[in-house]
């Protein structure tokens, strides 16, 4: 589904990736690790179109992202990414059922019918009475959660997480990647994940290993993994 092919990066004359290649297919969760410096979220940033490459290719579903351009760009993101990060970027002003519409609502779909996406994400993922609360009166878990939720509204292609845990506690942090695996399994929903958790890495299809700009080695992960509590 998502295919990067000698993806390379440079700021000014300090090369950052230095020909990546990475294949994603539905359905799967892969993670990206590495040391800090390793190119992590670079990768993950240019994959999901926040960034730019200084070369290479990136198709997600056969389409050429690095041709997009404008509002056509940010039109598809919106439609067919999603994006979840180390902190939540919760709009403090709105609750949580107003946080999850407003990519929806970008779209130019009915609020009517965006409000009901939202309220069902939002069930689903266990705050279904909380709908009303804002930011500031939820825990860190559930502000992760709306976050998720807001993610997913337009039902993305492919989510994009950076250091989704780095801001939660252990308690939080495996609620959230066990959720991860839940979305997968109910809406085969595809992830790519930066992540220096090292005990909830190895719980991904695969993990990619990163070292200065370039992916060195390939873990797949051992089935009947799961995530202890």
């Amino acid at each position: 589904m998502l295919t990067a092919r000698n993806v390379t990066k440079n700021y000014s004359n300090l090369p950052i990736l230095k020909g990546v290649d990475i294949t994603v297919s539905k359905g799967e969760i892969v993670t990206i690790v590495g040391s800090s410096g390793a190119g992590k979220s670079t990768l993950l940033h240019i994959l999901g179109t926040l960034d730019t490459p200084t070369s290479g290719e990136i198709l997600l579903n056969n389409v050429d992202l690095t041709a997009l351009k404008g509002n056509a760009l940010a039109d598809f993101r919106n439609r067919h990414i999603g994006f979840i990060f180390q902190f939540h970027h919760l709009l403090p002003e709105f609750n949580a059922l107003e946080n999850v519409c407003i990519p929806g609502l970008i779209t130019g779909e009915s609020k009517s019918s965006v409000q009901e996406k939202a309220a069902f994400l939002l069930q689903t993922l266990g705050l279904g009475s909380r709908l009303e609360h804002k930011p500031n009166a939820l825990s860190g878990g559930e502000q992760q959660r709306v976050a998720v939720a807001r993610a997913l509204i337009n039902n993305p292609d492919i989510v994009m997480a950076d250091e989704p845990t780095g801001n939660l506690d252990s308690h939080n942090a495996r609620e959230l990647h066990n959720l991860f695996f839940e979305l997968r399994n109910k809406f085969n929903q595809t992830f790519v994940i930066v992540t220096h958790n090292e005990e909830l890495a190895p719980l991904s299809d695969r993990q990619l290993i990163m070292k200065d700009g370039r992916i060195i080695q390939t873990l797949q992960r051992n089935e009947g993994a799961i995530l202890a509590e």
